[in-house]
């Protein structure tokens, strides 16, 4: 049977799955899954039949069709199959459940997960595998990487955690990809890819705690896979532009976090009162500062207003401490209303404080080697560890919408979360049959299918909301799952001390923000260092959009830093923070400006295929985020040594060129294209906005 959309035909059936892209007319097929079932391999191919179970219209504009299919090797056995196909994109998304008429489980013979998802066959191709989760300690942030796998690793058979896998020859080229994520080289899958008799065979397989040994399925009772992403095209190139689109616009059905707002969190000035000042954390959190902190907000032209850890009186309830806001928070969203922007709160979404309502039930608790687990939530009551594995997610969804419907809150930022915990018997995960460490990885494969599960309910009910997962630490679920429902924030003050191996030192207490303590951050200070630092995010863009990477820049004094941080801004991090208050006239004006220049052209420069040139640091740095079609977006400048530079930009497509501002230099080039010039100083930057032109 066939589903078509515009540019995609996908059979299912002769086989397992078979996709033709009608533009390029290249057709490929899938090889079905084999489970190991009661001790015994069973592959599910050729299917008998397939029949169409249901279908829909995406919110994103894309279509989903699910089919039941049957095989004659495995009766009793069904896969029902769910592709995505989008208007224009060569990218299929696939997900598929394994049902049973009776009760089976799922076994592991050799003491490991023994399922393969699926199998791709190619003429003899290159293979690369791409990683996103590659945690870089001297930058403390992830780092997206490709590797080039040699031709005695694939005679021999390699095995890679991807997330992404492409296989290149010339003329064609194939892309898959699956949704999940650890820090590599950590991961829960895994593809297989070798070379023999002329091709190339690429496999993706369960790598460990995607099921427990003896794990049941049968009568309302499915194993669930994760999600897959697959495509062909003529060349690399445009398979990555359309994979940044997908990204951009079709792995997430509601596309509110995809859009550049800027963003605004309380935390760098309660770092500053307790690193700097030497008073608490929790001093400016209280009314009268969060509502001059919202003037200033406003001034300078932010969107989304996040008040970080200390809005609430205890975790788990989370309801507001009205010691600091009498009002419940009213008067702050009474403000924020009156200027268009979104109140946004912190949770650490699997905290819940000791005598909170959800913390006093026991079968939820986190539980390790016996012990249920706690810790301290920022100087509030200590918090229990929650097993979001259990019916506990099922809770925290009522919350969020609750903090939605009562607060208005509609941006949350998700924070402590690590990948391993759980290693309970009781918990749906495993049991005593069961090791500890396996229940653990069951546990942690679980953990982040549920985080998502969690945004996408309260994201269905309200599309306006958006979950930013914080991973300025390693050990997070990092990869593309939780990208189909929310975002990123990619970096805090970046590294600490003890990543440069930096012994503690005696500070005097005046100084006690540079304290060289292993346990301190080394990127507190204005300049051209930190903003060096943040622009990680812009890796990612050429593949993944740079705006799913939240990065806060500082606003700080001097103006060479400001430049700084608005260049790096609006690569994609879009974020501020710092003592707002203290910013002067001069200071707020520097930013309303540049913030009113790049939103006229943010959703174009959002859309547009990134261009760089040189790496951070180098001399120059150069960033072009052009949209071909309207000529709107801009280029930003970096340099580290003092001198004139120039950029000559991608072609505009029929002359579109928007007003040119902040250029020392704006000519026409051949072929639609603009020269730009810019001076710059030692450790400077400039952006140059292309802007609608308005009409007289």
């Amino acid at each position: 049977m066939k589903s078509i959309t515009d540019r995609i035909e996908i059979w299912h059936g002769n086989g397992f799955i078979t996709v033709k892209d009608k533009i390029e007319n290249i057709v490929y097929s899938l090889g079905g899954p084999s489970f190991e079932i009661g001790n015994e391999a069973v592959k599910l191919e050729n299917a008998a039949n397939a029949r169409l179970v249901r279908e829909r219209a995406l919110p994103n504009g894309g279509n989903e069709t699910e089919m039941d299919m049957r095989f004659d090797n495995a009766p009793g056995l069904a896969l029902h199959v769910v592709t995505q196909s989008f208007p224009g994109s060569p990218f299929v998304r696939m997900r598929y459940e394994l049902h049973s008429e009776k009760t089976v489980a799922l076994t592991k013979s050799e003491g490991r997960d023994s399922i393969e998802y699926f199998t791709l066959q190619v003429p003899k191709s290159k293979v690369t595998e791409i990683q996103l989760s590659s945690f870089n300690p001297l930058v403390h942030s992830y780092n997206p990487w490709r590797d080039l796998k040699s031709q005695g690793d694939l005679a021999l058979g390699c095995e890679f955690p991807g997330p992404i896998a492409l296989l290149e020859r010339e003329g064609l080229s194939f892309f898959a990809a699956y949704e999940h994520g650890a820090e590599a080289p950590d991961s829960y899958l895994l593809f297989g890819a070798n070379e023999k008799d002329s091709q190339t065979s690429l496999a993706l397989r369960a790598r460990k705690g995607n099921y427990y040994n003896g794990e049941e399925i049968g009568p309302g009772k499915p194993f669930r896979s994760p999600w897959f992403h697959f495509a062909a095209s003529p060349g690399t190139e445009d398979l990555l532009r359309h994979y940044r689109t997908f990204m951009l616009k079709y792995i997430c059905e509601q596309g509110e976090s995809r859009k550049p707002y800027i963003y605004y969190n309380t935390w760098n000035n309660q770092e500053r009162n307790r690193c700097i000042k030497g008073i608490g954390y929790w001093d400016d959190m209280n009314l009268p500062r969060m509502l001059a902190e919202i003037e200033k907000a406003h001034a300078l032209g932010v969107d989304v207003f996040v008040l970080d850890t200390g809005w609430f009186e205890k975790s788990g309830d989370w309801n507001v401490d009205t010691k600091r806001f009498p009002d419940n928070l009213k008067e702050v969203k009474g403000k924020l209303d009156e200027y268009e922007m979104r109140l946004g709160l912190w949770l650490n979404p699997l905290a819940c404080a000791l005598s909170s309502k959800t913390g006093q039930k026991l079968e939820y608790r986190l539980e390790r080697n016996e012990k249920f687990v706690s810790n301290e939530i920022w100087g509030t009551e200590e918090s229990w560890c929650m097993c979001i594995a259990t019916g506990y997610a099922d809770i925290l969804i009522e919350k969020m919408i609750e903090l939605r419907e009562t607060l208005g809150a509609t941006y949350f930022k998700w924070d402590g979360i690590s990948q391993y915990g759980c290693n309970s018997p009781n918990h749906g995960h495993g049991d005593l049959s069961n090791s500890p460490q396996e229940r653990e990885e069951c546990y942690s494969y679980r953990m982040g299918l549920e985080l998502t599960r969690v945004v996408q309910e309260v994201t269905q009910k309200y599309p306006e909301v958006i979950v930013d997962f914080d991973i300025t630490e390693g050990g997070r679920y990092v990869g593309l799952g939780f990208l189909q429902a929310g975002k990123y924030f990619l970096i805090n003050n970046g590294p600490y001390a003890s990543d440069y191996d930096l012994p503690k030192m005696d500070i005097p207490t005046n100084m006690l923000a540079v304290n060289l303590d292993p346990y301190t951050n080394m990127f507190f200070f204005p300049g051209a260092a930190r903003s060096r630092l943040c622009r990680q995010g812009a890796k990612y863009d050429g593949l993944v959009p740079s705006t799913l990477f939240l990065t806060h820049f500082l606003p700080d004094k001097p103006a060479i830093s400001q430049r700084n941080a608005l260049a790096s801004l609006v690569l994609g991090g879009n974020g501020i923070w710092g003592d707002l208050v203290s910013l002067d006239d001069v200071d707020v004006k520097a930013f309303a400006e540049n913030l009113a220049h790049y939103k006229l052209s943010a959703d174009s420069a959002t859309q547009s295929y990134p261009i760089s040139r040189g790496y951070i640091g180098s001399s120059p740095e150069i960033y072009e985020k052009l949209n071909e079609e309207d000529g709107l977006g801009f280029v930003a400048f970096f340099a580290k040594a003092k001198g004139v530079y120039t950029h000559v930009t991608r072609k505009l497509n029929n002359g579109a060129c928007g007003k040119i501002i902040g250029a020392d230099a704006a000519e026409e080039a051949e072929g639609g294209r603009i020269k730009l010039t810019v001076k710059l100083e030692a450790d400077d930057a400039r952006i140059v906005y292309f802007v609608p032109v308005k009409e007289e």
